[in-house]
């Protein structure tokens, strides 16, 4: 009896390794082949699904607010692009597949010369509901990158 439960036990961890695994976040494809919207500048894109919870409507509202609010010259000078992307529209697979998102996410692609350097920016959600907090970690992020 104990042996089957050894047994069991280890059959159960091989099967959690293994969904864990499989569940591995995708890491951004930067030799898609798919361009970035500019050739020297940063790209700020939001991935969301079709169905949108406050969280996520929150999230695309912050980062606009944070935008206009203090990038204002560099969207009109088109040095910072925002994208908003239904990640579950069939027609936006490239770029899903390009950033590497699964879920409701955003990316900053700080691009020079045409070539991609995407990094994801999860710091942005512990501070969603605080907007100072929320501001800064972007506009830090995005200034970073500008430099």
């Amino acid at each position: 009896m104990r042996k089957v439960q050894l047994l069991g036990l280890a059959g159960m961890l091989l099967l959690t390794m293994g969904l864990v695994s499989a569940c591995k976040v995708p890491e951004p494809d930067n030799s898609s082949g798919l361009p970035p919207s500019i050739d020297n500048g940063v790209e700020v894109v939001y991935f969301h699904r079709a169905q949108r919870c406050s969280g996520c409507i929150r999230m695309q509202d912050m980062t606009e607010y944070t935008l206009n609010t203090y990038f204002a010259d560099e969207l009109e000078s088109g040095e910072i692009v925002f994208i908003a992307v239904n990640l579950q529209d069939a027609t936006n697979a490239d770029m899903v597949q390009k950033f590497g998102a699964y879920t409701s996410s955003l990316f900053l692609n700080d691009v020079e010369d045409g070539a991609d350097d995407i990094e994801e920016l999860t710091d942005v959600w512990f501070v969603l509901w605080d907007e100072e907090g929320f501001v800064d970690t972007l506009k830090d992020a995005i200034k970073e990158r500008l430099e």
